[in-house]
């Protein structure tokens, strides 16, 4: 836990305990570690009465213990929350993250307010506990049409003809991720499935037709 020097021994803890007996991705570590280190350098800004503008890179949180988590209460978490919807600047110098990205760092709170207070017992009081998640608005897929899917494929050309084929092919039968594609080793392809390792590490099994099969086989 080398990569997490920066934070204090309570976070590298229960980063340690996600990858090592929960076996979550490094990716998905590593957006807890983002998470949650701006969630308790926001937390010190308002429990010492910093400027609220103080840029949150420059607050260091490595002296932060149980006693410190402890006291923070539902309001210290709304006020985080309302700070990540309307004052959290962006990259084009907007301010104010989406429900999603809040959703996302709201659910790094709960999941370590979870391992303080039911793993490991840490702490009896649970602030986040019945704090809701924004609201988020869900669209419909957009899917291709029959018409619209053999054109794309008979659109297919170049060097590298086959294969392409074979990656749209997979796309349209199996509807995975374009990292679950990526990830496919020629041991999870069989006669009429693939395996996929999707979030995670979670594994499923997705079957495959004819005409998929044979367009990988041409391309093998």
């Amino acid at each position: 836990m080398e990569r997490y020097q920066d934070c204090p021994m309570v976070l590298r803890e229960f980063l340690a305990y996600h990858e090592t007996i929960k076996g979550q991705s490094p990716k998905t570590v590593s957006e807890y570690y983002l998470d949650l280190r701006m969630f308790l350098r926001f937390m010190k800004l308002i429990k010492n009465e910093m400027p609220y503008h103080t840029d949150l890179d420059s607050i260091s949180i490595r002296d932060v213990d149980l006693s410190f988590i402890r006291s923070i209460t539902i309001n210290d978490i709304y006020d985080f929350l309302s700070y990540l919807a309307n004052d959290r600047e962006l990259d084009d110098h907007e301010t104010g993250i989406g429900a999603s990205a809040r959703a996302r760092k709201l659910s790094a709170i709960k999941s370590f307010y979870k391992y303080l207070t039911v793993r490991t017992k840490q702490l009896t009081d649970n602030p986040v506990k019945d704090v809701e998640y924004p609201k988020l608005r869900r669209s419909l897929p957009r899917y291709l049409t029959l018409e619209e899917s053999k054109a794309l494929l008979k659109a297919v050309d170049g060097p590298n003809q086959a294969r392409d084929y074979a990656i749209l092919m997979i796309f349209l039968n199996c509807g995975i991720r374009r990292s679950e594609l990526v990830g496919l080793n020629l041991s999870d392809v069989y006669e009429d499935r693939i395996r996929v390792i999707g979030k995670g590490n979670k594994e499923r099994v997705v079957y495959i037709g004819s005409a998929c099969r044979a367009a990988i086989d041409r391309y093998l």
